[in-house]
């Protein structure tokens, strides 16, 4: 059985359970006086058994925080830092179609050969920005983002103050990057920041239409030995009740499994799923495929018997 049909059996047992106890209040209400009756989402989430250190969920059409926990706690990004990066390098407007020398900086940057996640890449191999955009978010590779920061032809100090400037003005005041591929342990998000960021860079169409994609043919302009086919390590692209709109992983010891997604589930409301400091990739990916499907319960909460509306 594989591990993403498991996840699916463990979610639906977990709706299931949940989902009783309204169903007997409806059907039976003197026998569901017996068991305690979830108000909001945070009961709902409470009785899921997620394992994510923080998390959030938030509608991204009325602003509603669907349920969270420990939202405001700081934690390490890993490579969510990435997004900010890429919006940094948008910003400033470098051509797509521009091409970058890769650099002995950009393999010592990502810790190339050393643990870190990386491109096939060596100093003097050329790609586009669009190529290194594609590496940096769907390959989540370090080098390549350090190449991005490099093609704004901004010093190191300029581009990670414009990183810290553009965190401070989509409203993550507890949010502070010191380096653009997510490395450094010193880079600090909190879910509820992150939740603002991931809203701002999935509302750009040329970051859905990466974020979307399952495989990228990346090209070099000067060596076919460093042509690759990259893979997206977002492994809920291909998830039967989740449409993916734009998602992010990151991985480093001081912070463990980090996922970030702006999606629908089965076609309802466009949310924001934070999830952080999980011990294993595919928890991460099960607590958001979980808190996904409770958020559509979550709004319906206000409507209970019992429950003032919202």
């Amino acid at each position: 059985m594989s591990q993403k049909f498991r996840n699916k059996i463990s979610t639906g047992f977990i709706l299931a359970a949940i989902l009783l106890p309204l169903v007997l209040l409806i059907l039976a209400p003197n026998f569901a006086l017996a068991l305690e009756m979830p108000k909001n989402g945070n009961d709902l989430a409470a009785m899921s058994n997620i394992t994510a250190k923080a998390y959030i969920v938030t509608d991204l059409q009325t602003g509603q925080v669907l349920m969270d926990s420990n939202s405001s706690l700081p934690w390490v990004p890993a490579s969510l830092t990435k997004l900010v990066t890429a919006l940094v390098v948008l910003d400033a407007k470098v051509k797509l179609a521009k091409t970058v020398t890769m650099s002995k900086q950009d393999q010592i940057a990502g810790q190339c050969g050393s643990g870190g996640g990386c491109m096939k890449s060596a100093p003097g191999i050329k790609f586009t920005v669009d190529g290194l955009f594609h590496a940096a978010l769907m390959l989540s590779a370090n080098n390549a983002a350090n190449a991005l920061s490099r093609s704004t032809g901004l010093t190191p100090a300029q581009f990670v103050a414009r990183m810290n400037a553009k965190a401070l003005s989509l409203g993550a005041i507890n949010t502070y990057f010191t380096e653009p591929t997510g490395m450094d342990p010193a880079n600090t998000i909190t879910a509820a920041d992150y939740a603002k960021i991931l809203s701002a860079a999935f509302s750009n169409s040329y970051l859905r239409g990466i974020a979307q994609s399952q495989t990228y043919a990346l090209r070099s302009s000067n060596n076919t030995k460093y042509n690759q086919t990259i893979k997206n390590t977002d492994g809920l692209l291909a998830d039967g009740n989740i449409q993916i709109i734009g998602a992010k992983t990151g991985y480093l010891d001081e912070s463990l499994y980090n996922f970030a997604a702006v999606l629908t589930y089965n076609g309802g409301s466009k949310l924001a799923v934070v999830v952080l400091g999980e011990e294993h990739l595919y928890s991460a990916f099960a607590d958001t495929d979980t808190l996904a499907g409770l958020a559509e319960l979550a709004q319906s909460l206000a409507y209970a018997p019992g429950n003032p509306a919202k």
